[in-house]
This record gives C-alpha cells, sequence and structure tokens, in this order.
C-alpha cells in the first residue's frame, strides 16, 4: 500500500521529532523542548527552515498594519530587525509600508539566508555589537523557535533605540499547546507577557497588547507590544 504523502509542515515536524530527542518541559502557562545540546538544536532549525522554505505564514497586510502602527509611534523610524524570516518577505514588506526608506534587516539562523536580499545568517538569541542600541523595532513571529527565550528577547531589547518597540506576533500556533520539537517554545500569552516585564525590568515595560483576531481575518493576531524606556 502507497504511503500517504504529508505535507511540507508535517513533514518537518516528523523530521524535527526524530532529530531532537527533546524533553518537553512544563511550566506555569508555558511549554519547552530542552534538546541535548545546542547543535542539535541548530541542526534542527536548519533542517526544519529549509522543509519550509516556500511556505508563508505571516500576511502582508498584518506587515502595512504593523507599519501603520510604528508610524504612528515614530517621527522617522530608520533601523528595524525583523528575526527568523526564512525567506525575506516580512523585511521587504515593512520598506514597502514604513514611512520613509527605512532599512530593514531579517535574521535566519540557516545558511538559506544567503538566498535573500536584507536577510542575514545569524541565530537571533546572539547579541549583534553592530546592532546594539540602533534598531527602533525588532519584529517577530518566529520567537516560538527560541531554545532560551529570555536570553534572546535581552539580546533583541539591546538591538533598541531608547523608546524602541519589540513587536510579537502571537497566534494560535504559538500557545503552550502548539509547542512542538522543531517549535521548541509556546506560551499563554499572559505567561508571554509576564516573561517579557520581568526579564526585561527595569530597562522598559510593555506597552499594550493589539487585538487584530477580528480586524484581520487573514492573519488572526495579537501583537505583543514591549517598549524600552
Amino acid at each position: 500500500m502507497t504511503e500517504k504523502k504529508i505535507g511540507p509542515y508535517k513533514r518537518a515536524l516528523k523530521e524535527a521529532e526524530e532529530r531532537a530527542n527533546a524533553t518537553r518541559v512544563e511550566q506555569a502557562g508555558i511549554v519547552t523542548h530542552q534538546y541535548p545540546d545546542y547543535e542539535t538544536y541548530r541542526e534542527v532549525q536548519v533542517a526544519g527552515n529549509k522543509a519550509k522554505l516556500r511556505m508563508q505564514f505571516v500576511k502582508e497586510s498584518h506587515i502595512q498594519a504593523l507599519s501603520t502602527y510604528l508610524g504612528g509611534i515614530f517621527d522617522i523610524i530608520d533601523f528595524g530587525l525583523c528575526h527568523g524570516t526564512r525567506r525575506g518577505l516580512e523585511q521587504a514588506w515593512f520598506k514597502t509600508h514604513l514611512p520613509g526608506s527605512p532599512t530593514v534587516v531579517g535574521t535566519e539562523i540557516s545558511d538559506t539566508a544567503e538566498e535573500f536580499p536584507d536577510t542575514v545568517q545569524w541565530d537571533f538569541h546572539d547579541e549583534n555589537p553592530d546592532w546594539q542600541g540602533t534598531a527602533d523595532f525588532v519584529y517577530s513571529n518566529s520567537w516560538d523557535h527560541a531554545f532560551d527565550p529570555e536570553k534572546a528577547f535581552g539580546n533583541w531589547a539591546k538591538s533598541l533605540k531608547p523608546g524602541g518597540v519589540i513587536l510579537l506576533d502571537y497566534t494560535k500556533g504559538q500557545s503552550r499547546d502548539a509547542a512542538n520539537a522543531l517549535d521548541p517554545f509556546g506560551a499563554d500569552i499572559e505567561a508571554l507577557e509576564d516573561m517579557l516585564s520581568r526579564s526585561l525590568k527595569p530597562h522598559g515595560a510593555l506597552r499594550e497588547t493589539l487585538d487584530w483576531r477580528k480586524t484581520n481575518k487573514e492573519y488572526r493576531s495579537r501583537v505583543v507590544v514591549w517598549q524600552k524606556a
């Protein structure tokens, strides 16, 4: 009997589970998957990136709405970072819809980053001295790929100028129940908000959580916004 074909995401998840040998850890409102070592994490993420390379979850309409929101906060936007962008569409859309002519750079852990404009190969957990204190905003819908979210968020905050913001999409795919070997971090939205407030204190505070689930039906998302002091 012919084996039933599965889609690219389910295939990537199946391969990640086989490769990762991760331990699921549950805490209050949070689930993490702990890998045997960093190299295993990196291998899983690179393989998952390549398996899902032509998939796109975020919609341009969402980035357009975020651009309008950012335009209401800043008079001038010079520089932004988008973490975990796979094939670079998020930064391209921000550049299209943000006022002025900002520089927007995306990061991707995989060597496929070299294939896409304005994308650099970089593990988003790591601090980049060249970005420190330079960004008006840091955006990610891929924060659920973090194996050490507090380390990642801490270094994202270091990238911001005073008054800059971190924007984290929150969809049902980033919930605690959705965490898996490929997307190793999931949280209730309240737990995510609490983590940001606690781990980044006293460098800033939560600004607000936007709820666009009813206003954008093609990408039903909330957005947790943290602002640097």
